[in-house]
């Protein structure tokens, strides 16, 4: 492999990480409004839009997989393999992000 291609495939792995985080913003806005339509909509249950937060950061890990798959079978249909391999890292990464934090958390003294 020649240093061009190298460089290239680096640039399209941190793209496809750079894509990952564009997808997770969306996400995040999206938890924000729904918890702020839940909160509107539910007006005398004080807490509906904590639990739409509390759903909603606890289960990150697993709604970005409705989002990270699809990502990743189009990728790959378009031929785009570092990308792919960008957007996989990106995802492992914030797996591990939200599972230690959703971990600690959760530990009892």
């Amino acid at each position: 492999m020649t240093q061009r291609n190298n460089r290239n495939e680096i640039l399209q792995t941190f793209l496809g990480i750079l894509l990952l985080l564009g997808c997770h913003a969306i996400a995040i806005i999206l938890i924000f409004v729904l918890a702020y339509v839940a909160d509107v909509y539910f007006r005398n249950i004080s807490y509906a839009s904590l639990y739409v937060f509390m759903i909603g950061g606890f289960g990150f890990l697993f709604w970005q997989l409705f989002y990270v798959i699809p990502l990743c079978i189009f990728l790959q249909r378009r031929q785009r393999i570092a990308m792919r391999n960008g957007v996989i890292i990106g995802a492992v990464i914030t797996a591990l992000l939200s599972g230690g934090c959703f971990l600690l958390l959760n530990i009892r003294f």
